[in-house]
């Protein structure tokens, strides 16, 4: 049966075992959702980074917006997965712009904002964190989340996050990455200084990613000295770790699903 629309979620992407079967997991429960769409994955991080074959088939957006529209499918939702508009979803926009302008002008098109783009969102997201806080966490234990690092306006959603998930469970930290691959990450240092100055000896590791892939494997909880385990541990706190991505958990997957819902709706 032909699709009467198509939609494209993009995401990061990443080329950890496991990773892009989350995203693939939620693509099945949207084309659950809308049977009559034509429901597919693509990667918004540069060729560069590899292949599609690295990203279990995952290809650009632009090279599958080609494809629905050779396929005769010229009304389209773009769904970011992004966790906040910074570089890769502002590039998203860019890219969609230029494919509209080089040929793709007879298509209806819709993007759909990623998790965190409102102070409605964050409030949400705060709430769905504290809900997918681990059953196993005595009263006594930290929680330490780890996001990436992102330029305005999206460094201000998480430090607004931050400041809600504070409010809400005073043993609840947040912290990003630098942007800088080689930078020394500051937030770390901080949370472990706060974490000895309240004699809290015990935290648990949790991503705040799409997917769990190579940052939350190696860089948030891996066993390298450097790593943000390696770090607390060095420090005398002991770590256990959760190791699923947003887009596994349920109240994260329903914020996005809800924003997917809303540029459906705009489209004519």
């Amino acid at each position: 049966m032909k699709k009467a629309r198509g939609i494209i979620l993009a995401a990061h992407g990443s080329r950890h075992p496991g990773a892009m079967e989350a995203l693939a997991g939620f693509r099945q429960a949207v084309a659950a959702r809308y049977p009559d769409a034509s429901v597919a994955i693509a990667r918004t991080v540069g060729r560069k980074h590899g292949n599609a074959a690295a990203f279990g088939g995952a290809r650009q957006t632009a090279d599958v917006l080609a494809d629905l529209l050779a396929d005769g499918i010229t009304r389209v939702v773009v769904q970011s997965l992004h966790v906040v508009p910074g570089e890769e979803y502002h590039e998203l926009l860019a890219g969609v712009g230029r494919w509209l302008k080089a040929g793709g002008a007879t298509a209806a098109l819709s993007v759909g904002a990623p998790l965190l783009a409102d102070l409605g969102d964050v409030d949400r997201v705060a709430g769905a964190v504290v809900a997918c806080l681990p059953p196993d966490r005595a009263p006594d234990e930290a929680v330490i989340l780890m996001g990436h690092g992102a330029p305005p306006p999206g460094a201000g959603f998480y430090e607004t996050l931050r400041e809600r998930l504070a409010r809400l469970d005073a043993r609840v930290y947040f912290g990003t990455m630098p942007r800088e691959r080689d930078a020394p990450c500051l937030d770390i240092g901080h949370i472990r200084d706060a974490l000895a100055g309240r004699g809290i000896a015990k935290a648990w590791l949790m991503p705040f990613f799409t997917v769990a892939g190579a940052h939350a494997c190696s860089d948030l909880a891996g066993q390298r000295p450097d790593s943000w385990r390696g770090r607390l541990e060095a420090a005398g706190i002991a770590c256990r770790s959760s190791r699923a991505g947003l887009i596994e958990l349920g109240p994260f997957a329903a914020v996005w699903t809800d924003h997917l819902d809303r540029a459906l709706a705009r489209l004519p």
